[in-house]
């Protein structure tokens, strides 16, 4: 068809050429396009079944750590992780080495029958020369107010903010609407299957506790109607010796005493979901403001008494978010290794769409071990990050031991 043209005239040949030079750079944009909106549909598609499962997994079992309900749930954590190398050699010019990262993480939950709120915060920052190069941040407050005690079906509204490397300027909306889900403090029964696994390893009762004998301890546990500690403790021990058919030691009660008391490592479970409409304050592109969906959705599971697996993912856009989005990804899971050892990870995604423009995405993956070997004291840190400008991924990784002699 084009060699048919050519042969008759050059100059209807050369408009043709123009004309498909146009029409095939719209069809690589359609395709381009196309395959931006696929890519944002199975991202929100495979967040959803996340949470769908989580939610699902942290609720399903018939005596899991999730299993306890408690009255009332008040928890808080901080979390600051800083690696930062510096090496000058001065018989070469320049310092040689000088960079590192920073990571903070803070989650703040309340949640009461009749209300409750949540605040969280993160922030991802890479250094050189003691200055930040590079990062993300993002910060959410959230207050519910249950419709019903028995129901866990909710109103809210809250603010979110977000910046990273990249973007002009932070984004920040408002927003409001409902949701459903509600989170449990089970430090409790956390406190229980600790002390049913040091009483099995000191050979304290012969078998398992039974599912009701943990969830009657756990309650025990959890009781704020007790005069005081030594009642509680009394209160727990004969439980234990009514299910266990034994009568422990005054070591043992103690131990469970020590264990009922720790403060160091709080549990919670349960997830929501939320959607509603709300207003952007502030776009980070510059562009038009106006009102937007909000939809995300949260869980929080523990496996067992030492782990804790916390999940977030957010979604806001115009009414036609599929063009004009940004999405919000926060995980992480501690775990207890040992009575010497413990191991954290996380990962965070932020992802911004302005309309019309190439989408950004930054990423940061990260890993913590502590241990303790004889006198030596070690710790282990591997991270990999990848902002918006960068064309690839960055590794960091650091090594620190401690040791200290007995002379």
């Amino acid at each position: 068809m084009v060699m048919s043209l050519y042969s008759k005239d050059t100059k209807k040949y050369a408009q043709h050429k123009g004309r498909s030079s146009v029409t095939s750079l719209r069809k690589e944009q359609a395709i381009r396009s196309n395959k931006e909106a696929f890519e944002m549909k199975r991202t929100v598609l495979l967040l959803g079944i996340i949470g769908v499962v989580l939610g699902f997994g942290a609720s399903a079992a018939p005596l899991s750590m999730c299993s306890y309900v408690s009255p009332e749930t008040a928890l808080a954590s901080l979390d600051l992780s800083i690696s930062y190398r510096y090496f000058d050699d001065w018989a070469t010019p320049g310092v040689d080495s000088s960079g590192g990262r920073a990571g903070l993480v803070y989650n703040r939950l309340y949640d009461s029958p009749s209300f409750g709120y949540t605040l969280s915060g993160d922030v991802e920052l890479l250094l050189a020369d003691f200055f930040p190069t590079s990062g993300q941040a993002d910060a959410a407050g959230t207050i519910r107010y249950f419709l019903m005690e028995d129901v866990p079906t909710f109103g809210f509204g809250g603010v979110e903010a977000s910046i990273s490397t990249g973007q002009l300027q932070p984004a920040v909306h408002v927003s409001a609407g409902l949701g459903y889900g509600r989170f449990n403090d089970v430090t409790p029964l956390a406190k229980a299957f600790k002390i049913e696994m040091e009483l099995l390893k000191s050979n304290a009762i012969p078998m398992l506790l039974s599912d009701t004998t943990l969830m009657s301890v756990a309650k025990v546990i959890g009781s704020k109607e007790y005069a005081s500690i030594n009642d509680q403790v009394a209160d727990a021990v004969s439980q234990i010796q009514s299910d266990s058919g034994v009568t422990l030691s005054p070591r043992q009660v103690l131990m469970v005493e020590d264990l009922i008391l720790a403060t160091d490592d709080s549990r919670y479970c349960g997830w929501s979901v939320q959607a509603g409409v709300g207003y952007q304050l502030i776009d980070p592109y510059n562009q038009s403001q106006g009102f937007l969906v909000t939809a995300s959705a949260d869980a929080a599971f523990v496996p067992n008494p030492d782990g804790q697996f916390l999940f977030h993912a957010g979604l806001s856009g115009p009414i036609n978010f599929m063009n004009q989005n940004t999405i919000k990804v926060r995980g992480s899971y501690d775990y207890i290794l040992s009575e010497t050892s413990s191991l954290r990870a996380t990962y965070t995604l932020l992802r911004v769409q302005p309309l019309g423009q190439v989408a950004s995405t930054s990423q940061a993956v990260g890993a913590l071990l502590g241990f303790t070997i004889g006198h030596a004291d070690m710790g282990l840190q591997a991270s990999l990050s990848k902002s918006a400008a960068a064309s690839d991924w960055s590794l960091d990784l650091s090594i620190s031991a401690a040791i200290s002699f007995d002379l």
